[in-house]
């Protein structure tokens, strides 16, 4: 309510209001009646006497009446506006905005700093039995203090020594800390002083619950603070993608990255491994995301550390991103193939041996490590120590290594199937397709003469990007006799045959990746084996596949997520001590523990959220075990700032209404937007004022004849 009395019992002094009638009533004289001479005109004028005195009468008794009125209402101590107050002087649970936004320039300090010390001097003003308690929320959200406190200097130091990170504002966590707090609040209602930016958050279906868990709590009152940025240019990097697929050393890859310029013609640097090695300029306009490409010469093999950053502005936080670059020191490759037969020829069933030829040309040592068995012997440790398994027209694989590859593939390797030969599409269709998900093979297709020609779905597909028309040309061209009709389902094609037959198609599999082609290599089944494009095409699938060749050890995640990686190259001593698992940065707290834990036969690392972004190293004594790179999320810098009438409309549609805006009000305001502005000066004045005017009326009544006496 806009009104509200700090002695609201007082009010029952109302009641002496009535004394002034009562006394009016009781002092009363009756009027004798005597006999006297028939003077009429004399009577008229004395009556029109007596209607004006009697008016004039009610209405200082009115006066009277309101002036005691007013002196009860000031004693009561009336508020318009504020909050009504609380027993033993009220709980306040302040939710202090520390995400990285927060770090944005207000003045000659921050916004987080700002809005810390309005919460420190509202601490400082609330009255004598007052209990605070203060929720920080940013990477992580968690209550500053282990109970409620008495109000006072103690924890107006204790919440001036809160800090902001470098992650989000998380609003369902928020909620949940909040009801948990509410629930031990020494004293009811709780009010809930929300201080910040007040940045839009992406919507969460887990609100909705939240929030009604903290509506169902004893009575809440939601206030609002929010605590601007200076104005001034602002961008950042908003996200940074490296090629998802087997890096060869010495190759020219794009890393692309997404900015938001705080100018046009903004200049954004790659660092990697603490050097600057490429760098772009931003040519759209300010403010909207734009995408970025830096050419990069791949490092040697191992984990690189990697940044994508620009000169600071008004939000520092999110001027650089980090990413690691994961360089395999070769893809391990198994190629599967039929069992050879005596019409295969030279080129082994399926063609295969054109395919090792173009993996690894005169076996030679290059990227690709190649392991060729037959499907009828091949074991379930080659597909375990393999990036990417080729199958070539295989035959049945049998219960134990189909089970392996699927659990390979599921896992984050990649498998590639070659199919033409009509003999395999039953033992495909029966056994292996059903088990990588995959719809059944039609009947196998021919074409006489040159046979049908290929058509380009997707130029920009990764396995084709970069082609130029030429390359693209070529594919074109490539004669196809003999294939077997897929059904793609949930794959995405990526070459078809002129008559509109899928040829190549791919999918997502778990964490691995799918690729199958409707044919072989067989000469008298295609020309793809005398094409200009055999082995790069071949090559670019194949590393494609292998996207999380070299990536053991690597992990990337947002400021606030738990962290978790596959050690690399583990051996059993480095793991053997729980103990020794360390891990550093960033930023200070260097030296922590890491956990460690087994799914199945394969160890993982993790630990806690960190608060900053940077780069946390995983150890083992002095054996680095895993990069992990933690950024800023990306709507720090592409949220929209709502401000406290959008967040009003937020929240009130889950079910929060806001009862009070402390926007604008600062200093020892506060304390006076909290509790309401003072009207008991004006009570009195008022008293004050009706008895003046009262005794005005009455000095004016005082020297007639009262004609009831």
């Amino acid at each position: 309510m806009p009104l509200s009395f700090l002695n609201p019992g007082l009010l029952f002094g109302a009641a002496a209001a009535a004394l002034p009638v009562i006394l009016h009533f009781l002092s009363r004289r009756r009027a004798r009646k005597m006999a006297f001479s028939d003077l009429r005109f004399l009577e008229q004028a004395q009556s029109r006497q007596a209607r004006s005195l009697g008016v004039r009468r009610w209405l200082l008794l009115l006066l009277r009446v309101l002036a005691l009125l007013a002196v009860v209402a000031g004693a009561a101590g009336p508020r318009w506006g504020g909050l009504p107050s609380t027993a033993g002087g009220g709980s306040y649970l302040f939710v202090l905005d520390a995400s990285a936004s927060s770090q944005a320039r207000r003045g000659s300090g921050t916004v987080f700093g700002a809005a810390r010390d309005d919460v420190v001097g509202i601490v400082r003003q609330l009255p004598p039995g007052s209990s605070v308690q203060v929720i920080i929320a940013g990477g992580r959200t968690a209550s500053l203090f282990g109970d409620w406190l008495p109000a006072g200097e103690a924890a107006a130091a204790a919440v001036a020594t809160a800090v902001p990170g470098d992650g989000g504002f998380d609003l369902d966590a928020v909620l949940r800390e909040a009801t948990r707090q509410v629930a031990r609040a020494p004293g009811a209602p709780v009010d809930i002083v929300l201080a910040g930016d007040l940045q839009g958050v992406p919507a969460a279906a887990s609100w909705t619950e939240a929030a009604a868990a903290l509506v169902r709590a004893r009575g809440v009152r939601v206030l609002l603070r929010e605590v601007t940025a200076d104005p001034g240019d602002a961008g950042g990097v908003v996200d940074v993608q490296v090629p998802r697929r087997a890096l060869r050393p010495g190759e020219i890859a794009p890393v692309r990255a997404t900015v938001v310029p705080a100018r046009s013609g903004q200049s954004f640097t790659l660092e990697l491994d603490g050097h600057p090695v490429a760098e772009a300029v931003a040519t759209g306009p300010a403010g909207r995301p734009a995408t970025l490409e830096f050419a990069l010469s791949v490092p040697g093999p191992g984990l690189h550390a990697g940044w994508v950053r620009t000169e600071s502005d008004a939000m520092p936080a999110d001027d650089r991103r980090p990413f690691v670059l994961a360089v395999p020191p070769r893809l391990a490759v198994l190629v599967v193939h039929g069992e050879d037969r005596a019409g295969d020829g030279a080129a082994g069933r399926g063609g295969w041996r054109y395919l090792v030829e173009a993996l690894a040309p005169g076996a030679s040592v290059g990227p690709y490590a190649v392991t060729v068995q037959s499907s009828d012997e091949f074991t379930t440790g080659a597909i375990a120590a393999s990036g990417v398994v080729v199958l070539v027209d295989p035959g049945p694989l049998g219960r134990v290594a189909q089970d392996a590859l699927v659990a390979r593939l599921r896992d984050g390797g990649g498998v590639f199937v070659l199919a033409g030969d009509p003999l395999v599409a039953a033992p495909l269709e029966a056994s292996l397709l059903p088990a990588l998900g995959q719809p059944p093979i039609a009947a196998p297709r021919s074409a006489g003469g040159e046979g049908v020609h290929t058509r380009v779905v997707d130029p920009a597909h990764p396995l084709l990007a970069g082609l130029d028309r030429d390359a693209l040309r070529s594919i074109t061209d490539i004669g196809w006799r003999h294939w077997l009709r897929l059904e793609p389902g949930d794959s995405r094609v990526v070459l078809e045959l002129t008559g509109g037959d899928p040829l190549l198609i791919e999918r997502e599999v778990g964490e691995g990746r799918l690729a199958l082609l409707a044919a072989d290599l067989r000469p008298e089944a295609d020309d793809l084996a005398r094409s200009p494009m055999a082995l790069p095409l071949l090559q670019r699938i194949v590393s494609w596949l292998g996207r999380d060749a070299g990536r053991e050890g690597a992990t990337e995640a947002l400021v606030g997520q738990a962290l978790r990686v596959r050690p690399r190259a583990a051996s059993s001593g480095a793991l053997a001590d729980p103990g020794e698992l360390r891990l550093d940065g960033p930023g200070p707290g260097t030296g922590r523990a890491a956990d460690l834990a087994w799914s199945g036969a394969t160890p993982w690392l993790g630990s806690e959220a960190v608060d900053q972004a940077g780069f946390v190293v995983f150890r083992s004594g002095t054996d680095t075990l895993g990069l992990a790179a933690v950024a800023v999320p990306p709507a720090e810098t592409t949220g929209v700032f709502e401000g406290a009438g959008g967040w009003r409309g937020r929240l009130r549609g889950l079910g929060l209404e806001v009862t009070a805006d402390l926007t604008g009000s600062v200093g020892d305001g506060f304390a006076e937007v909290l509790s309401g502005r003072n009207l008991a000066p004006w009570a009195f004045l008022l008293a004050l004022l009706l008895l003046a005017v009262e005794l005005w009326l009455g000095r004016g009544s005082g020297g007639r004849a009262d004609p009831g006496s």
